[in-house]
């Protein structure tokens, strides 16, 4: 799909607008015809798509063995892409960085932030956003730094990490489908054209908003203060992440529908799609659910665990030397009940 710059566009219109002003009021531009200009050029606005290019990838997980807790483990996490990917970074400024986790180490500082103390020198005029959203957030932020990318013709560096399986009691049933991870990129303004985010689309499902809880944060005092249990023993099964099993067979079911809707507003297919990964018996019931529709879908849940946010991210990093001219789906779901995609062509 070819891309257009707004600029171009923009003097086209301005001069049909103009020339129609003299025309059609005697030399005066009249406020009720700059209305219409304005109408015109945003209507157009939604058919144009700006171009941007997800480079610089790098990522890194921890599977299995034991787990190694430590402060700011992930800050730490962070720390194990982000030298390479910001040594090979363009030559223009970052304009924004966007980290999303499940969790972070703390409040405030945020994650953002502490990245920027840290690589101060990269991000000295750097905006920061951090998300806090689980599982889809990896997508999230991912399409926020494509549209920000293409706004602002800028390079934007996305940093997804979670220390997933940290945060889950080894008592949980799930304990062993999680991971910790990393994964950052540079998205950057794509002057040449046809590369860049095709569409994208989110929908939240209010009886499964419980799907995944952390309960970290300011309801923390109140669990602590009410539980029977000696919290002290073992913190991380009173605070720490809890899976609904159920609630996330419900949200799966959801994912025919909601693969299909967005393909009708695409009007494009994609040659490869990226799930969340969640665990291997998630993603295996999806590869069945739609083996007709799709030619390849991603799975590095036996090397790699669910590591939250990051999932995406480090699934997109194994197969990147793979993509060139294909169309590409990722999909985050989980926390909040929440399904959200984007499509983008490589």
């Amino acid at each position: 799909m070819k891309t257009l710059n707004r600029l171009p566009i923009v003097l086209l219109l301005a001069s049909v607008f103009v020339f129609s002003a003299c025309s059609i009021d005697n030399g005066r531009w009249s406020f009720s015809l700059q209305k219409q200009f304005i109408n015109f050029y945003y209507s157009f606005y939604d058919f144009i798509i700006l171009g941007a290019i997800i480079h610089n990838m790098s990522s890194y997980f921890q599977f299995n063995g034991t787990n190694q807790f430590s402060p700011r483990q992930v800050l730490s996490l962070a720390d194990k892409v982000l030298s390479e990917v910001l040594s090979k970074k363009p030559n223009g400024k970052i304009s924004h960085l966007i980290t999303a986790t499940s969790c972070p180490d703390q409040l405030a500082p945020s994650m953002g932030q502490m990245i920027y103390q840290k690589f101060s020198k990269d991000l000295s005029e750097t905006h920061i956003l951090d998300l806090v959203q689980g599982c889809a957030g990896g997508t999230s932020a991912l399409i926020l730094g494509s549209e920000l990318a293409q706004m602002h013709s800028s390079d934007v560096l996305v940093v997804l990490a979670d220390a997933a399986r940290n945060a889950v009691s080894e008592s949980d049933p799930n304990y062993h489908q999680f991971g910790n991870g990393c994964f950052g990129c540079i998205i950057s303004y794509n002057h040449n054209g046809n590369l860049g985010l095709i569409h994208n689309a989110s929908r939240a499902f209010k009886e499964l908003t419980e799907v995944v809880q952390i309960k970290l944060g300011h309801d923390a005092n109140f669990i602590i203060k009410n539980e029977n249990a000696d919290i002290t023993h073992d913190p991380i099964t009173h605070l720490g992440l809890s899976l609904d099993n159920g609630l996330a067979i419900k949200l799966l079911k959801k994912a025919p529908t909601f693969y299909k809707d967005f393909v009708h507003q695409a009007n494009e297919k994609p040659d490869v799609i990226i799930f969340h990964q969640v665990n291997r018996q998630i993603i295996q019931a999806l590869k069945s659910i739609f083996q007709h529709e799709i030619p390849e879908i991603i799975d590095v849940t036996e090397i790699a665990g669910n590591c939250g946010t990051a999932s995406v991210g480090i699934a997109l990093d194994s197969c990147k030397e793979n993509l060139s001219g294909k169309k590409v789906m990722i999909c985050g779901f989980g926390t909040g009940g929440i399904i959200t995609a984007g499509l983008w062509q490589f």
